[in-house]
């Protein structure tokens, strides 16, 4: 499993998550088992949205980040292309950014753009 950080503003939540609708999804739901955990499902794979409360790893890309309160989902994914796909649709959110855990945190629309979620972003 991979993972990306979602970034937003202080109304950015797992009810942001759940307002879109994940093209070809077969089920959505809340994870009993696990506080905080939405689980987006699609025929051959899944996808988990956690919402993270201890935001204390953070801190030292916090100055990376334009809202005075983030909040943060980290998005645990198996298929790039499938989360490169969701995050570009027209109803995910755009004022958004992306962190893909290599400390490069960018806008989800220049995320998406470069095709590639853990390629040398820098370039």
């Amino acid at each position: 499993m991979k993972w990306i950080i979602l970034i937003g503003d202080e109304n950015f939540d797992l009810n942001t998550i759940k307002d879109v609708e994940h093209d070809n999804c077969t089920a959505c739901y809340d994870v009993e088992k696990i506080e905080n955990r939405y689980c987006v499902e699609f025929d051959k794979d899944y996808i988990f949205y956690d919402y993270i409360t201890d935001t204390d790893e953070f801190a030292e890309v916090l100055n990376q980040i334009p809202f005075r309160n983030p909040h943060f989902v980290m998005m645990t994914y198996k298929d790039e292309k499938r989360v490169l796909h969701i995050l570009g649709q027209e109803n995910f959110p755009k004022n958004i950014y992306v962190d893909n855990d290599d400390g490069l945190i960018r806008s989800v629309s220049d995320f998406v753009n470069q095709g590639a979620i853990y390629a040398d972003l820098t370039v």
